[in-house]
């Protein structure tokens, strides 16, 4: 039997916090780098669906509308892993050596988060909110959140006798702090820019009181916004201590972390594992001989050779997001020269051949992108961003260089070799038109700062998706202050922002996301390249379940088992001795 499985993944958190996926020095997947939660935001990805209350606050199905169903092969069992010929019954013990492709550089949450250190804090924390396999929102660690009539005030109920890692309760008061110093943050707060007034009802219930209606909030507190932490250690950047499956051991910046079973989860029976150690290698081609050797059990991002490889290998699990997949893309600064013409931006969509950067770099595997939502997304809609045409290219650049000069800009991206790569036959492609791009490579970590300061003029980056597009509202209307990441003004793109966040009504809000997206496609405030999709994956040895398939939600439900790129929940992995 093939052992090679393949899950649709929706974007794991707002994109709002892009920060933890912009960096273009996340992880890699498959020839590149790969992003956290979005945009890491995603991609990444999080969708509009409905509570656990009596009100509908979907609108419908509102984010990956084609999440991939199981095959006949693959019904849940107890387990939650796919039964395939053989019932499987999870079991309790043993411990993981796993390889990530990148650390992070702290714990903050009320600050950037990388994509390293998302991938610890997803053993270590429950966000408040999380997503069936339709991608629907579900309460998580809350108990239930209940909207008002018109979405302008959200009640948050917690659930009694949850502790912290420290023994201390996870209350209304706690909440409150934990969303508070959110907003109060100068780096992310503007993500909650909408959000007026937090309160702590009673001992259990916070109301967060809007100054628009918001009817996708939930969908923002399904990642970082979402992670509660101990209020002792708020804004504390060397140490986690919050609610999850697992609890923070040990971390050694650059090279290793270890977490230990959480004696005191709150999900009854939960974690099957005793431990895991994840260690930092950041070469691909490491991570797989590390694999191959038996030195770890299980990687995060291939390389897409490695992929394609894995097809016909019986004794390995990849497990790979089919839909709602990060991007990748360059963000323009389109404050500054030359970018501040429209014309050099879509001169430079123009030049590039995106199509044999796939068959050259991705086996393949991906698909074009013209924005920030893949076509399975049922926000999607087409729009007019520049085809490859070298000529509409040339004719764009010799207008520019008669009335302002030379088109000449520096490429920023956090050192990686695959993604170089890339970059220089990019950077042949606009030589022909005459356009002259430079490389610049910066330490991991970097390009947040730059960003957030304007310090560039084009960044390498991958990142995205929201499980609803209004997690793309800070990243993109022109209120959301150094979160407009590409400074772009632009009244199409803030008026159909403010069309998905303020209506309830499904098709005020597709009407609102088509114009946004139309409004990308003409004004190129990004260069996109390809939805990566095909190439997210996870690898593993055959003895490791749970990672993949359908988890379970605390009302038994079945949860989404991957997010923005392959970013999955380790309360239901466990290990066959």
């Amino acid at each position: 039997m093939n052992r090679f499985r393949s899950r649709s993944a929706v974007l794991f958190a707002s994109a709002a916090l892009f920060v933890a996926s912009c960096a273009g020095g996340s992880d890699e997947p498959a020839a590149t780098d790969e992003p956290a939660a979005s945009a890491d935001v995603a991609d990444p990805a999080t969708s509009t669906g409905t509570s656990d209350t009596d009100v509908d606050t979907s609108g419908g199905d509102t984010a990956q509308s084609d999440v991939v169903p199981l095959e006949d092969d693959d019904q849940l069992t107890s387990a939650g892993e796919g039964a395939g010929s053989e019932d499987l019954v999870a079991q309790s013990g043993g411990e993981l050596v796993w390889a990530l492709p990148a650390d992070g550089t702290g714990f903050d949450t009320t600050s950037s988060v990388r994509a390293g250190s998302i991938r610890l804090i997803t053993a270590l924390s429950d966000p408040l909110v999380t997503l069936d396999v339709n991608a629907d929102w579900h309460p998580n660690l809350a108990e239930s959140l209940v909207p008002n009539d018109d979405f302008t005030s959200w009640t948050i109920t917690m659930r009694p006798g949850v502790t912290f890692h420290d023994g201390e309760p996870v209350d209304a008061e706690a909440v409150r702090a934990n969303l508070q110093a959110y907003k109060d943050s100068s780096t992310v707060g503007f993500a909650l820019g909408s959000v007026d007034l937090i309160s702590a009802v009673d001992e259990m219930t916070v109301r967060v009181d809007m100054s628009a209606p918001w009817a996708a909030f939930p969908y923002s507190l399904v990642g970082q916004l979402g992670w509660m932490v101990s209020p002792e250690t708020l804004g504390t950047n060397e140490t986690f201590v919050s609610t999850g499956p697992f609890m923070l051991e040990s971390w050694v910046a650059r090279d290793s972390a270890r977490v230990v079973r959480n004696p005191n989860y709150w999900r009854e029976g939960m974690p099957y594992l005793d431990a895991i150690d994840f260690k930092f290698v950041s070469e691909q081609t490491v991570r797989r001989q590390a694999f191959d050797a038996g030195d770890v059990m299980g990687f995060h991002s291939p390389s897409a050779a490695d992929i394609v490889e894995f097809l016909d290998d019986d004794e390995v699990d990849a497990w790979i997001g089919t839909a709602g997949a990060n991007e990748y893309y360059w963000i323009l600064n389109t404050a500054e020269a030359p970018f501040d013409d429209l014309r050099v931006r879509r001169a430079l969509a123009h030049s590039i051949d995106v199509q044999f950067l796939i068959d050259t770099f991705r086996e393949g595997l991906t698909t074009p992108a013209t924005g920030p939502l893949n076509p399975s997304n049922r926000w999607y809609a087409e729009n007019n961003y520049p085809a490859f045409d070298p000529a509409a290219a040339q004719a764009l650049v010799d207008e520019y260089e008669a009335e302002v000069g030379p088109i000449e800009f520096v490429i920023t991206l956090e050192t990686n070799s695959d993604v170089l790569e890339v970059l220089e036959v990019v950077t042949s492609f606009l030589a022909d038109v005459g356009i002259d791009m430079t490389i610049e490579e910066i330490g991991p970590g970097q390009s947040v700062a730059r960003i957030l300061s304007d310090e560039f003029q084009a960044v390498s980056t991958f990142g995205h998706g929201a499980p609803d597009p209004d997690g793309f509202y800070v990243l993109f209307h022109s209120s959301s202050g150094p979160l407009n990441i590409s400074n772009l003004v632009s009244a199409d793109i803030d008026e159909g922002l403010d069309l998905g966040r303020n209506n309830v009504d499904e098709q005020a809000r597709a009407d609102g996301y088509a114009q946004f997206l139309r409004g990308l496609g003409d004004d190129v405030p990004m260069i996109w390249f390809d939805h990566l999709n095909g190439v997210e994956a996870v690898v593993t040895i055959p003895q490791i379940h749970g990672i993949g398939v359908p988890g379970t939600l605390p009302d038994g439900g079945a949860q989404l088992p991957m997010t923005n790129g392959v970013f999955f929940s380790w309360h239901d992995v466990w290990l066959e001795q």
